[in-house]
């Protein structure tokens, strides 16, 4: 099939969107991505190994809320336009933001006769997101139009993608599930796993957060919690909005070191590092208590304990099945006692590590994954087929 994906930003990197076209394409499909530059500041077309990346729509910022508006759907114009040229016979919306470009592409490719599918794939909760306004009457109308959104898309869809565990309940709710398929974002076994570290530390517990800079509060916690501990240390690396805050971290405190983006294939030379991979972010943010970041599975790739936020569907993962530890990523005092644990139990660290790669080993891995969204891709076909 010739498959077009949809997906709101640059695709520079987008870890998830860019395993699912590969996986797709090593099957056989023809897979575009329709990505949306807003800097302007990546080339137009990239060809990659199994796929390839167009760029299309306006300029336009991040975070700018309902202001928005107007460039998004811009870009939902430009990129159901696209997947038309195309002759997609499959449209795959990565995420809500983009499912009333892929409806409409839909809409236009039946009427010229095609017999187009419509995938939908929930990376996330996005009512609750940070894409979304929270507060007042703006916030209710904003959730409102992003349940209206899901809903009708859910309806149109053939196929319903769900990357998280957390919410496939909710998805199940809006969607029935017949269509719904869980692809979670599991590693590569192959790109995440045990290492030796090449530059170790010997004598200290070394806690490792390499992701996006978003949630400062978070790490600066961790950074006063590393304060009490002498034999502890972090390492804060990434890049993203609270890049800079962070990053000062490593100059007002002791034991605290930062750097930039690392490549993606260069995370698990961090991660090997590491004695525990810190994945603890904001609880009060609502996708935060419904997801499991993609770090964790990372870590457990790597055989590395993990600690997460309390009150989250993470927590009850990874609580229930011992491959790390839950805390109020709010308090620096109960984050260091919990690091003072794990620094006194070498032993229980490397098992809880040792879990953690057995279940990846598993099941819980990307050619698992993969392989169930190759074979739902293939019974999408038969769709095609039949309305023909």
């Amino acid at each position: 099939m010739k498959i077009v994906m949809l997906v709101s930003n640059a695709c520079r990197p987008d870890p998830r969107v860019e395993k699912e076209a590969a996986v797709l394409g090593a099957a056989g499909h023809e897979v575009t991505i329709v990505a949306w530059d807003r800097e302007g500041e990546t080339a137009e077309t990239e060809q990659r190994d199994r796929f390839v990346v167009e760029r299309v729509g306006p300029r336009a910022e991040y975070g700018a809320g309902l202001r928005s508006l107007r460039s998004f759907r811009r870009f939902w114009g430009a990129a159901a336009a696209r997947a038309v040229e195309l002759e997609a016979d499959a449209i795959h919306c990565h995420d809500t933001d983009t499912i009333l470009a892929g409806m409409r592409a839909v809409r236009a490719l039946r009427g010229r006769g095609s017999a187009a599918v419509l995938t939908i794939d929930f990376h996330e909760l996005y009512r609750v997101s940070r894409m979304v306004p929270q507060r007042g009457l703006v916030g209710v109308l904003a959730r409102a139009a992003v349940d209206l959104i899901e809903r009708r898309g859910a309806r149109a869809a053939d196929l319903v993608v769900v990357a998280n565990p957390g919410t496939v309940p909710h998805y199940e709710r809006i969607a029935g599930s017949a269509k719904l398929l869980l692809v979670p974002n599991a590693p590569d076994m192959e790109l995440f796993r045990p290492l030796e570290c090449r530059d170790p530390s010997p004598g200290q517990l070394t806690v490792m957060f390499v992701g996006q800079k978003r949630y400062a509060r978070t790490l600066e916690v961790l950074a006063e919690a590393v304060q009490s501990l002498p034999g502890v240390r972090c390492h804060l690396a990434g890049g993203g909005p609270d890049a800079s805050h962070v990053d000062a971290l490593a100059v007002r405190f002791e034991r605290v070191t930062a750097e930039g983006p690392v490549p993606y294939s260069l995370i698990t030379e961090r991660y090997a590092c590491a004695d525990v991979v810190y994945a603890a972010y904001d609880a009060l943010v609502g996708n935060v208590r419904y997801t499991i970041p993609g770090k964790v599975l990372e870590a457990m790739a790597c055989a590395k304990p993990v600690i997460v936020s309390e009150g989250t569907w993470a927590a009850e993962y990874v609580e229930e099945n011992r491959v790390g530890v839950a805390v109020d990523a709010t308090d620096p005092a109960k984050l260091a006692e919990a690091l003072m644990r794990l620094q006194e139990r070498p032993e229980e660290c490397r098992a809880m590590g040792e879990r953690g790669r057995r279940i990846v080993e598993t099941g819980m891995n990307w050619r698992d994954a993969g392989a169930s969204l190759v074979e739902a891709y293939g019974r999408l076909e038969r769709v095609i087929a039949s309305r023909g």
